[in-house]
């Protein structure tokens, strides 16, 4: 054979698989995967997680974190309060002479600054079990009622006890100068615990309601007024006639109040003149009036221990507030209150 023919037969050989292979349409057929493949460039972002609501105050984006209760003063002299604004839950309590003191919870958000800082009550151990270990933010108590909070569980950070945190502002005068930085108490406070549950959701408004646009709740010796506001979408507070402002501007209003009826009795405590302190029982059961988008729901409240949450219904079903802070005032069973 010549060279050239055996060149040609060597050829034929090394080509005939690669024909075969590349026209063959049975089983062993193998087809090239021409996909485009996705380059760490190209591919989709991994989604961020849905915002979430505070579940005290069911603001958007405002998960919820450790608990502090501060309270602060409700006098005339006090005002404006600082802090107040960035509160879940503003209880609003009744003390000694018939005027009122503020319990504000907070757990979504933190104030720079709070306060005028004033004394805890026996009212608080109770009302604030409902909330786990919480950081009690006060200026101090009665002597004889010092071992009690000491033995609830609350992580007690006290002006009178250290100084720590708190500073005597100018331009108030005392005892209303006591304002707290909320950072450095926070660290005084050490763990406490973040909400799980409460006895209310957030959403659009149920039926049941009727058009109320003013309510008035009348403790023995203040006034606490609500006016609702449909461009602002709240009801903006006053106390004892006069617009309760906010020190970082503006005027204070929930976009969800209730009006809580309870047993308000004498307790074994006095103030420093020798008046008593007034027991508001926050375990039981009873009415409420609930204020959201210019309507007012005739509601009940019902606790069945001191580490349950306060459960609420509206117009007989669970109740659903409007999404923001909530403010409730505590008032006795006999205390009148006006809507219109």
């Amino acid at each position: 054979m010549k060279k050239t023919q055996l060149l040609s037969a060597l050829a034929a050989l090394v080509l005939a698989p690669l024909t075969l292979a590349a026209c063959s349409h049975g089983p062993e057929a193998k087809a090239v995967d021409r996909t485009p493949r996705a380059t760490p460039s190209s591919a989709t972002p991994t989604p961020p997680p849905p915002l979430q609501p505070s579940l005290l105050s069911g603001r958007m984006g405002k998960a919820d974190g450790p608990v502090y209760a501060v309270k602060i003063d409700n006098t005339a002299k006090a005002h404006p309060q600082v802090g107040v604004t960035k509160a879940d839950v503003v209880y609003v309590e009744q003390v000694e002479g018939g005027v009122t003191r503020l319990a504000a919870v907070y757990s979504s958000e933190y104030p720079r600054l709070v306060g005028p800082v004033r004394s805890g009550r026996i009212s608080d151990i109770e009302l604030l079990s409902q909330y786990g270990t919480v950081g009690l933010i006060y200026s101090g108590s009665q002597d004889r009622l010092l071992p009690k909070l000491q033995r609830a569980d609350l992580k007690l950070v006290s002006f009178d006890a250290n100084p720590l945190g708190y500073t005597r502002v100018s331009g108030r005068p005392m005892p209303y100068d006591v304002i707290g930085t909320f950072s450095a108490l926070r660290e005084r406070a050490g763990e406490v615990s973040t909400p799980t549950r409460v006895g209310y959701t957030f959403g659009a408004a149920p039926l049941g309601g009727r058009p109320a646009t003013d309510v008035s709740v009348r403790y023995p010796f203040a006034r606490l007024d609500a006016a609702w506001s449909a461009a602002k979408q709240r009801w903006l507070l006053s106390m004892d006639g006069v617009p309760d402002r906010a020190a970082e501007g503006g005027q204070l209003g929930p976009t969800t109040l209730v009006v809580q009826y309870a047993d308000v009795h004498p307790s074994p405590y006095h103030d420093v003149n020798g008046v008593n302190t007034p027991m508001t029982e926050t375990v039981g059961q009873g009415k409420a009036l609930i204020f959201r988008d210019g309507q007012v729901y005739d509601g009940t409240w019902s606790r069945t221990s001191a580490r349950q949450p306060t459960s609420y219904t509206m117009a007989g079903v669970p109740a659903v507030f409007a999404p923001g802070q909530v403010w409730v005032a505590l008032i006795g069973s006999d205390r009148r209150v006006t809507v219109k």
